[in-house]
């Protein structure tokens, strides 16, 4: 089955002016080229993008302020080489696409990876991106962590299953997903990957809500401040190549590649450090260092 979708993106984009983002952001990526705004090139993009641009929640876990601004995410990703997570991954793409020529914008959507049974819906904390093609509409998502798809995939081919680098990914309609309706309040696709041999579900968007600025720092407010939030109990930290997936979740760190799976144990702050400096690329500051390890001890010692 083929859905279409209509996204109303000329209520949605607003040009924006010329600025330095667009290059520090492709910079960052090693392009130095003209983009062309086609399909072809937006891969590429969203492939470099994960390789060179962490998906993190460093600064929430310490209790630090996370910023929507601009300028904040901009110094953040492109500057410092710092971690980020959803919002501020795709407040960024959202940006720098439009000022490459493409027509972008942000919808919000709810998570329900490993949700089983659950009755009431989830709350809108996941920002993504959608581009509109000639070719229909596209999501382009650095910002899931681990399980972010790594390829552009296309909103139009409900049902089918689109090819990525590492793993299959489909959209269905969200109400064939599985969940009850009353968790599903106005979402309309369901993005699946296939895992151990079954289709699981990822998190559900409607695209045609686009989301405001207001929307996501409601979203921001949530993910980095409250304490029901994962992202300020847990450490997560992903990168994601054409060859494996690199996540850390607390003091656990795993690889999942084309060629097997290893798992390690992070020991001690040494360990530590040099995993985020050769796998991640973060280098954090020594009392940073410091207060991340004690903390993610404290949990490893919690969970024993």
């Amino acid at each position: 089955m083929v859905t279409q979708f209509k996204a109303g993106l000329s209520a949605v984009i607003t040009p924006l002016p010329p600025s330095d983002i667009s290059s520090a952001w492709l910079k960052k990526l090693g392009i130095q080229q003209e983009i062309v705004p086609d399909l072809e090139n937006l891969k590429k993009l969203l492939a470099l993008h994960l390789q060179n641009i962490p998906f993190g929640n460093l600064a929430s876990f310490l209790n630090d302020q996370v910023s929507l601004a601009v300028p904040d995410i901009v110094h953040k990703l492109l500057v410092q080489g710092r971690e980020g997570y959803c919002l501020e991954h795709n407040t960024l793409t959202q940006l720098v696409l439009n000022e490459l020529g493409y027509q972008a914008y942000n919808t919000l959507g709810r998570v329900y990876y490993q949700q089983t049974g659950i009755q009431a819906a989830p709350v809108r904390t996941h920002l993504v991106t959608i581009i509109q093609l000639e070719e229909g509409l596209f999501l382009f998502d650095p910002g899931f962590g681990g399980m972010t798809p790594n390829q552009v995939l296309s909103l139009q081919q409900t049902g089918q299953s689109q090819s990525a680098p590492l793993e299959p990914y489909r959209f269905i309609a969200a109400e064939d997903s599985g969940i009850q309706n009353s968790a599903l309040t106005e979402m309309k696709l369901m993005l699946q990957t296939y895992v151990r041999d079954e289709w699981v579900n990822i998190y559900a968007i409607n695209p045609e809500q686009s989301a405001s600025a207001s929307d996501a720092s409601l979203a921001n407010w949530y993910i980095s401040t409250s304490p029901e939030s994962l992202f300020t109990r847990q450490l997560m930290l992903a990168r994601v190549t054409s060859e494996a997936r690199i996540a850390l979740k607390n003091n656990t760190l795993q690889i999942h590649g084309k060629h097997g799976s290893s798992k390690q144990i992070i020991e001690t702050q040494q360990d530590l450090e040099q995993m985020l400096e050769s796998l991640f690329r973060i280098h954090l500051s020594q009392t940073d260092s410091e207060k991340v390890f004690k903390k993610i001890r404290q949990i490893s010692e919690h969970d024993t």
